[in-house]
């Protein structure tokens, strides 16, 4: 059965069923685009971070030297030489003066400074004052003392007076957590929009508490951004927040806020479509974000890609100012107790104050890759069309082709979104594409098996017992060769019986009877198959096969002719075994005809059958009833004798028969032509010349060739019959315009 589409394209129902599959995935993954079903949406984000990381470690590239980008390492060789961390804020108050002396431009602390350090002056003090509540005047003296060098050993006091003389960023964390509010918060981001803002939009990440820094650092600062990332579903981190939420303020990173203060920005813009943002506009500086406020990390390389100076070198004056000169420093620590280390795409340990640094060396240099989300309405338009595109392809190709096609569009796929990344700093998730085509792949794949299996079952169910095995096979493996449906083909059939069965089989008991016929069908039907023939049925003492289906047979005239001169090759031997098991010799007729006949699965919901109906078919049938009235052992009609010219023809005789109006030549094949021996050529040569004459109503010419004939082969009947019918006509002439048809009324 077929559909058809509006163009005249004619599907199968098992194209139309893929076609639909195909669509149900594209509907599938479309659902699974547009809304986070946790455990494919999972899946699929994991998958695209896989082939993310691919491409990081593919596209590593040198990153720009101006303005350059430096970290200043607190590593455990510093920590040896200055003492454990953290240190006395003396000591960060004289490495930022270090740094500002050095020439460097902007200073980013990748720390949390939250919280107070004691100056030890007071803290002693009250101690004193705890031991012996009414103090002594040598003690009141000692407490006076304290307190007037507190304020000059005060570290915090020396360090937000270094944050006022120099330009640093400083560094706090958010929280979940609602009861984590520690320091303060900086003044939240200055920004315009390119279109006005809801309450509550755009939807980036929200925070509930926060490790701020001290009053007093902010006041002398009065520059600082959050240091808070998170990891993607599996653990690694690629994206960055830049932005974030908290008490409906929006604030920046450390990243960000860097590189605001370097390139002295005035204006900065978020940039705002369907109130989700999209990117940041800082002058003239574009910085590419996601709906939720994160970039992709641009990884220039490994760990130490950017440049690493220990603190105690800098503290020390061990490094040379022209290495740090119009530089960003940004102070960290790749100190693994520090549990600042995190999984990237790159490393697995790639320490935190290196990511900042990288992302401000994108922003600054413009080298951050945009990231292209499915949920756009391109991206949903992009999805249907693929979809669409492949649920039309699939259906029309076969597994080998399946699978090409899935190979070979993974690989452009892969191959098209890498060089976009490379060359554009332009990344396409393609996973989900990738998931449309190999889930379309696979649903086809399953369908056609399942088909298949069915086709085969069906196949051998249909043809185990008509054709031979190796051709069940053959249609196994091309299933197209065949169809269950109806169709009109040229092909010959062959009817085989056994003369005088019914007085045979009155000498036989049923159990005689069943193994007579078990001894004759068997050889026989051997003899078919190996002329690649197909078994119709099996009528009583009668067998039915047909050639040209339901594997195409472009020699089916000459098979079937091999097959039935074959089979009277093979009846000595045949009826020798009847002979060994004590059953009655057997001698058959056989009729063949070439022609154009209907083939298929036919027959009623109880019961169907693979066969041959038609005007030819009932033709084979009538000419081998006349295998008995002829005496010969073969009959075949003119269309058998002219598909081909290998073998030696007899022709027998101008016939019409019963239920068929038109008249026709029958023949008797009389084997390989090539082995034909000089007597039966001549003997067929006078043969034709005779029936010349009977037809030309030469009445007593034709006499005379019979005649010769018949006492040179008098066994051969033929010429008897010939003789027989010239005496009657040449008593009762038949009319001028007899075309010497013979005409058989009777089966």
């Amino acid at each position: 059965m077929s559909r058809k589409l509006p163009l005249g394209i004619k599907l199968t129902n098992t194209q139309f069923i893929e076609i639909f599959l195909g669509l149900f995935c594209t509907v599938l993954l479309l659902i699974v685009a547009l809304f986070n079903i946790p455990f494919i949406s999972t899946f699929i984000k994991q998958m695209d971070g896989k082939i993310y990381d691919q491409f990081v470690s593919l596209n590593w590239h040198s990153h720009q030297q101006n303005p350059r980008v430096v970290i200043i390492n607190i590593d455990e060789y510093s920590v040896q030489k200055e003492g454990r961390w953290p240190w006395p804020r003396d000591r960060m108050a004289l490495l930022v003066s270090k740094l500002k002396q050095a020439g460097v431009v902007t200073i980013g602390l990748d720390i949390v400074m939250s919280e107070a350090e004691v100056n030890y002056a007071l803290g002693l003090k009250k101690k004193l004052e705890q031991l012996d509540p009414i103090p002594s005047p040598e003690q009141k003296k000692l407490m006076y003392t304290l307190e007037t060098i507190a304020p000059k050993i005060d570290n915090d006091q020396i360090f937000a007076q270094t944050l006022l003389d120099h330009n640093v960023v400083l560094g706090f964390l958010f929280q979940h957590e609602t009861d984590v509010k520690k320091g303060v918060l900086p003044p939240p981001l200055n920004y315009q929009s390119n279109i006005p803002i809801k309450e509550n939009q755009p939807p980036l990440s929200t925070f509930e508490g926060y490790n701020g820094t001290l009053d007093l650092f902010l006041k002398a600062s009065t520059q600082a951004g959050f240091v808070t990332n998170f990891p993607d579903t599996d653990g690694i981190v690629r994206h960055a927040l830049v932005l974030a939420r908290y008490n409906n303020k929006i604030y920046p990173s450390l990243a960000l806020k860097i590189a605001i203060n370097y390139l002295l920005v005035e204006n900065t813009e978020l940039l705002i479509h369907d109130q989700k943002i999209y990117g940041i506009q800082l002058d003239g500086t574009f910085i590419p974000t996601n709906s939720r406020g994160q970039i992709l990390i641009p990884f220039f390389g490994g760990p130490g890609t950017l440049d690493y100076y220990s603190a105690t070198d800098i503290l020390h004056d061990k490094v040379d100012k022209k290495e740090l000169d119009s530089s960003i420093a940004i102070i960290g620590s790749s100190m693994t107790l520090l549990a600042d280390l995190h999984d990237s795409p790159v490393a697995p340990l790639f320490p935190g104050v290196e990511m900042v640094g990288n992302i401000v060396q994108g922003i600054v240099g413009q080298q951050l890759a945009s990231e292209y989300s499915w949920r756009t309405p391109q991206g949903i338009i992009l999805l249907i069309f693929f979809g669409v595109l492949f649920s039309l392809i699939f259906p029309f190709v076969g597994i080998l082709g399946k699978l090409l096609v899935t190979l070979i569009s993974i690989f452009l796929i892969f191959s098209a979104t890498l060089l976009l990344f490379v060359f554009k700093s332009f990344y396409v998730s393609s996973t989900l594409l990738i998931t449309l085509i190999i889930l379309q792949a696979l649903i086809n794949y399953a369908y056609s098996y399942i088909i298949e299996r069915r086709q085969k079952r069906q196949i051998n169910q249909l043809f185990g017992q008509y054709v031979p095995e190796q051709y069940v096979k053959e249609l196994i493996e091309s299933p197209e060769q065949y169809s269950m449906e109806g169709q009109t083909l040229n092909m010959t059939v062959q009817f085989a019986d056994i003369r005088n069965f019914t007085s045979i089989s009155e000498s036989l008991d049923a159990v005689g009877v069943k193994h007579l016929l078990n001894t004759f069908f068997t050889p026989i039907t051997e003899i078919i198959f190996s002329y690649r023939g197909t078994i119709d049925k099996y009528v009583g003492d009668m067998i039915v096969a047909f050639w040209g289906a339901p594997i195409a047979d472009e020699h089916h005239a000459y098979n079937a002719i091999m097959s039935s001169l074959s089979i009277f090759q093979h009846l000595p031997e045949i009826n020798a075994k009847m002979k060994e098991n004590n059953l009655p010799q057997v001698n058959i007729g056989l009729g063949l005809a070439t022609g154009l006949m209907n083939v298929g699965d036919m027959g009623s919901e109880f019961r169907r059958a693979y066969t041959v109906l038609g005007d030819t078919v009932n033709l084979a049938s009538r000419l081998q009833d006349l295998t008995k009235f002829y005496q010969v052992d073969i009959l075949a009609n003119d269309t058998a004798r002219f598909e081909t010219d290998t073998f030696l023809w007899r022709a027998i005789d101008k016939v019409s028969v019963k239920g068929r109006k038109t008249a026709l030549t029958i023949y008797q094949p009389l084997g390989l032509l090539s082995e034909a021996s000089p007597e039966i050529l001549n003997e067929l040569e006078e043969y034709n010349k005779a029936l010349i004459d009977y037809y030309a109503q030469n009445w007593l010419a034709a006499e005379i060739k019979f005649t010769e004939l018949h006492s040179q082969n008098p066994e051969l009947y033929l010429y008897q019959l010939y003789l027989e019918r010239i005496l009657i006509f040449k008593k009762t002439p038949p009319p001028k315009d007899w075309d010497g048809v013979y005409a058989h009324l009777h089966k």
